[in-house]
């Protein structure tokens, strides 16, 4: 046996015991001490076979009340692994975060280290998007609109929608500003969740958002049972905390873009497992996130504690044998340098035909202008809609796009022009779709501005 689903709710109020699928509960020894509940709700234990408090097996729940939602669940993971020839969503992951509320200095540091892993750690072959609380930031829209951008970017489909902030059992938290605030996404507005393609794996880090055993239907809960909501939903039932939840992060990150686990249970089952018991793998951002929780943690000597503890509390609400939509690898390869307004060669092999999409972007840590920092707050109606532009703009980092038919497997080679006002570091980024397949690759480049002297522009081929 290498994996367990349960199929049921754990806490439906309208339900008998005996159609009830229970949870089981261990005692909390860190979280309690930051306002948790003395017990955790976990179904970690049917998954634990030697009581050592490391996952063996796979496990997910399915948290629905009648043979009809299983039916629609079904079809919705039927539909999911059979794909379609709009396929585009499959490299796109969308994170949305609230302001910590840590403090300062520990708010930018878990911001800086977000930052960091999705620019280092997700292959520049993806495209995401930040969506950020925080009225100063670029990435903040509208505040007035704030959930309604959160749910477009669930609705457009994307490999996974990333939640980053605090929650509760039947909201996540508000859009904190001066003299107002506004929701992300709570019970009444979870019935917008619409994805018609490529319904996201949504992660929440975040605490309670999972408590699956609470009568009343989680936050979590409630996004599965939308018809068009998320194909799973990874959650935890108690309070979560920063510094293992960043090391669980890590290692999902790692283990979904240069992993070979084919699918969702095993994914959540090997990062717990490495969260606990370490491993070699991006041995920098670890230690960084090991220093942050010897320095910042209200309990730095319970950090092993605090990771089993988080091994126990976090759930795969789904199918543990839902496959992994890894796209097939796509090489491709551009000049290292060229110069603002050549024309340039990029070769590859392509392993099917099909439709090529070529791009030239910035790197994911860059913006294609300098937005105006916002010292001061500014409530205006006008303001507002001048977040919104900048966050609208700060999203695009694409400035040249190619598409091509691609008539057949093996060599591919086109032709781009730079745009003369781009420079800096960029990346090439090639998508393929076709009823064979979905493939991405990417290709660094370095653009260097163009010299006053530079009259006319040649053709900057690959050597």
């Amino acid at each position: 046996m290498k994996h367990v689903f349960l199929v049921g709710d754990a806490g439906d109020r309208n339900a008998r015991h005996v159609d009830l699928v229970p949870t089981d509960y261990v005692a909390a020894k860190v979280n309690v001490r930051f306002g948790s509940e003395p017990e955790i709700a976990t179904d970690h234990t049917y998954a634990d076979l030697n009581d050592d408090g490391i996952q063996d097996l796979s496990i997910g729940r399915l948290p629905v009340d009648s043979a009809l939602e299983v039916d629609q669940f079904t079809d919705r993971i039927i539909k999911y692994e059979a794909g379609s020839n709009n396929e585009a969503w499959r490299r796109r992951v969308n994170i949305v975060a609230g302001v910590g509320g840590f403090g300062q200095l520990i708010d930018g540091l878990i911001e800086q280290t977000t930052k960091q892993i999705l620019t280092d750690l997700v292959p520049s072959g993806y495209a995401t998007k930040m969506t950020y609380g925080s009225w100063s930031s670029p990435y903040c829209p509208d505040p007035r609109k704030f959930s309604d951008v959160a749910i477009k970017r669930f609705n457009e489909g994307c490999l996974f929608w990333v939640y980053i902030g605090h929650g509760a059992r039947h909201q996540l938290d508000q859009v904190y500003l001066p003299d107002q605030r506004h929701r992300i996404l709570d019970g009444q507005n979870v019935s917008q969740l619409n994805c018609q393609s490529g319904n996201p794996i949504a992660i929440f880090l975040a605490c309670y958002t999972g408590a699956t055993d609470h009568p009343n239907d989680c936050l979590a809960e409630k996004m599965l049972r939308q018809n068009n909501g998320p194909i799973a939903t990874i959650c935890g039932t108690r309070v979560t905390m920063p510094y293992a939840m960043s090391l669980l992060s890590l290692e999902m990150v790692h283990e979904f873009f240069n992993g070979e686990v084919e699918t969702l249970g095993e994914l959540t089952m090997v990062a717990k497992q490495r969260m606990v018991e370490g491993s070699d793998n991006n041995r920098e951002y670890r230690e960084l996130i090991e220093g942050m929780g010897q320095t910042f943690s209200p309990a730095p000597k319970l950090l092993e504690a605090e990771r089993l503890e988080h091994v126990q509390l976090i759930h795969l609400m789904g199918d543990p044998l839902l496959r992994l939509k890894r796209p097939q690898p796509l090489f491709i390869r551009a000049p290292a340098v060229a110069m603002a307004g050549d024309k340039i060669q990029i070769k590859g092999m392509a392993p099917h035909s099909g439709k090529l999409t070529i791009e030239l972007a910035y790197q994911r840590d860059r913006l294609r202008y300098r937005p105006p920092r916002r010292k001061e707050y500014d409530s205006s109606h006008q303001s507002f809609e001048q977040y919104q532009q900048t966050y609208e703009q700060v999203q695009n980092l694409v400035h040249a796009t190619k598409t091509l038919a691609v008539p057949n497997a093996g060599e591919l080679e086109a032709e781009m022009q730079i745009p003369k006002g781009m420079s800096g570091r960029c990346v090439v980024r090639a998508m393929l779709i076709s009823e064979q397949g979905f493939c991405l690759g990417s290709s660094s480049i370095d653009i260097k501005k163009a010299s006053n002297r530079s009259a006319k522009h040649g053709d900057t081929k690959i050597k």
